[in-house]
Order: structure tokens, then sequence, then C-alpha cells
């Protein structure tokens, strides 16, 4: 009896623990991803349509980001003419994805989404290769301070 128990429990815990694994828990926090402009002909469940505020501009783009707030090192808030902005350095694997993101995606564009909300798009007219991109878009002042503490915070998660 002892061992049917023992037997049992540890199925349920193996069970548990896999569900957990299948079914990853979402980020905590503010999330920042960039997409790649992609062709849009392309079938349907390999596309995902953007709008970007402000500008009308509607992009196909991957439905899988290229980079996300998990390759993010720091953040801080940038002075521009229309506002804050959102200077993003990113980790060393993130600094090659970015390089080969623009090198590869040259003359097409790079769609923001923060929160899942698009709030920018810029047009890919040169190679980063130092790992440092600036978000300038549809936000706030207030709403670009707590992306940039929340994103400051998930980093030095990361980093133990």
């Amino acid at each position: 009896m002892q061992t049917i128990k023992m037997a049992l429990c540890c199925t349920l815990s193996a069970t548990l623990f896999a569900g957990c694994a299948l079914f990853p828990k979402p980020p905590e926090g503010t999330t920042v991803r960039l997409y790649e402009e992609a062709d849009s002909s392309l079938p349907a469940e390999q596309i995902q349509t953007v709008e970007i505020p402000r500008t009308e501009l509607k992009l196909t783009v991957s439905p899988f980001p290229t980079l996300t707030e998990q390759d993010v090192q720091s953040a801080e808030l940038y002075d521009t003419a229309g506002g804050k902005a959102i200077f993003l350095r990113f980790d060393p694997n993130g600094t090659i994805l970015l390089d080969e993101m623009t090198t590869r995606t040259r003359g097409k564009y790079i769609a923001v989404l923060i929160d899942k909300r698009p709030v920018s798009a810029w047009l890919v007219d040169q190679r980063i290769i130092n790992g440092q991109f600036l978000v300038e878009g549809d936000f706030t002042d207030e709403e670009a301070k707590k992306v940039v503490d929340e994103l400051n915070k998930l980093s030095k998660k990361n980093k133990r």
C-alpha cells in the first residue's frame, strides 16, 4: 500500500513538473519586443500585421520577436524634441542578434512592441553593431520611465 502511495505521489509530482515546463509562466513586468518585417505573401500562420500609431503604417511582421526584454542589459530615458525616448543597451547575445537583424533587414522595417502594443517602427538604413537601440514612439514620458525602470529591474534579476 505504501509503495502505491509513493508511486502515485511521484507520478503526480512528475506530471505537475512537466506541466509547468510545457506552459511556462508569462514574463512579469514590461515586455519589449523587436520584430522583423516579413514578406506579406507568407502563409497567415507565419506572419502578423501591426499598425504603428500616428503613422498609419501597417507592417507585416514575423510572429516571433528577434529581440526581447530578456536581451536588454540596461535601459535609460533619453530626451528628444518629441519627449522621452527609451535607449536600450543589449547584452552580448542581444548585440549579436541586433547586428544580424539589421544586416539581414536593410531596407525593411523593425517594429517595436511594448506590452504587446505597437509603439514605433524603424526603417533599417544601417547595420547596428554596438548593441544600442533608441526607441522613439507612441508613449508618454511616464510610460517611458516605467518601461525603463521595469527593464532595469529585469536585467538585474537576470544577472543573478
